[in-house]
């Protein structure tokens, strides 16, 4: 299966029904994304996740709000939020959720296709949203980053290959993902993060995603070059939340 193909088929349908329900009013202040990740050695965006497509539920039964609270206090720069619900057990309601307990910028983390999906996202309290240049056209990706934008909202550009480091450049972003994982198989490829790193420009912030889930990894991706990490999985584990999100703390200090 052509997961993304198929992810994308699932969000065009959910994007109508969201559309319609699209109520409420932003009552948090903007924070910038970008910004919370730079110049700070090597930043982490702790993510807040419930289950995956390869492994199912993760058995996380801290709520949302005892996440953010837990991540802030323990050094992460950024929150990022599933809000798939399908595959990840995500919910729109948690970016609230979220909001209501913490200052740091929340990421909106889903497949979206759709500028309804980044109108709630808006309104939820989202500081930043995803998208996925292998799963969207040119034109698509010029058409939600810019709605975004003009909402003041950061975008982090997920890039998988060189074609859709190709688009992101195109399309001008100042934030780029580089996500190790192959959305076919659902495997991370370890080269990857070392693989892409040179074809960044100096210019953007560099997110490294995927396969992170010890501080010596962490370490050397900022070595590398890269000015944040996004950490899901190992965020599951509080031995390891406490490891990473204290390490990139005093790598930033």
């Amino acid at each position: 299966m052509d997961f993304l193909a198929y992810m994308y088929g699932l969000s065009k349908k959910r994007a109508s029904s969201i559309a319609m329900h699209n109520s409420g009013t932003r009552t948090r202040l903007v924070r910038s994304f970008a910004d919370a990740l730079r110049d700070r050695g090597i930043s982490v965006i702790a993510e807040v996740k419930y289950a995956t497509p390869g492994d199912g539920d993760l058995g996380l039964m801290a709520s949302p709000t005892e996440l953010a609270r837990d991540y802030e206090r323990l050094g992460a720069s950024a929150i990022s939020c599933l809000t798939e619900e399908s595959y990840f057990k995500g919910r729109l309601s948690y970016i609230a959720d979220i909001g209501s307990v913490t200052d740091l910028p929340i990421l909106m983390k889903d497949f979206i296709v759709d500028t309804s999906q980044i109108s709630v996202g808006f309104n939820m309290g989202a500081d930043a949203y995803l998208l996925i240049t292998e799963m969207l056209s040119m034109e698509e990706l010029e058409i939600l980053y810019g709605f975004g934008k003009e909402l003041c909202l950061d975008v982090l550009v997920e890039v998988h290959s060189h074609k859709g480091l190709e688009k992101a450049l195109r399309l001008g972003t100042d934030v780029i993902g580089v996500n190790a994982r192959d959305l076919a198989t659902f495997q991370v490829i370890p080269t990857k993060h070392e693989e892409m790193i040179k074809d960044l420009p100096g210019s953007v912030v560099k997110v490294a995603e995927s396969g992170i889930s010890s501080s010596d990894r962490l370490l050397e991706l900022g070595a590398m070059g890269y000015d944040a990490a996004l950490v899901g999985r190992a965020m599951t584990d509080r031995r390891k939340r406490k490891e990473i999100l204290s390490c990139g703390s005093r790598y930033a200090g």
